[in-house]
């Protein structure tokens, strides 16, 4: 009996510590939307949300080719959104510009460089003047930004 005692309380106290010890993951909720560049559904541009609050965590997205996007942090699940708190919202689209042309292997051939789509104030949280409350349940900002 002793020994079955023994095991018990051994057992119990290893599914203790395995508990307290797994990857702690953030509570997040869901954030969705859309963004038009200039009135238009944009693929491909990026929008990141920006803790105001200590305790938040910042989010990112991608928008799809209508202009969809859903939020996601490093410490939750994938597309699961942000936590609950006030952000600061900042955006950037690269798009490619013709710088010219190089030389490769004897040839010719167009030499592009990344520049922004977005007028210069999209670029920053401070300057944006985007600002958004997450709150418990799903959330959705749709947002309009313009290239000048």
């Amino acid at each position: 009996m002793k020994k079955y005692c023994a095991l018990l309380v051994a057992t119990l106290l290893v599914a203790v510590c395995v508990a307290g010890c797994g990857p702690k993951v953030t509570k997040t909720e869901g954030v969705t939307g859309t963004i038009n560049l200039d009135g238009q559904p944009q693929a491909d541009v990026n929008v990141y949300f920006v803790p105001v609050d200590a305790g938040g965590s910042n989010g990112y997205a991608k928008t799809d080719e209508n202009g969809f996007y859903k939020l996601q942090t490093l410490t939750g699940a994938a597309e699961a959104g942000t936590t609950p708190g006030k952000y600061k919202v900042k955006f950037d689209y690269q798009i490619r510009e013709d710088d010219g042309t190089m030389m490769e292997n004897g040839e010719e051939i167009p030499k592009y460089k990344s520049v922004s789509g977005l007028a210069k104030k999209w670029n920053n949280e401070e300057t944006s003047g985007v600002e958004v409350e997450v709150v418990p349940g799903d959330n959705t900002f749709d947002f309009e930004i313009t290239s000048k």
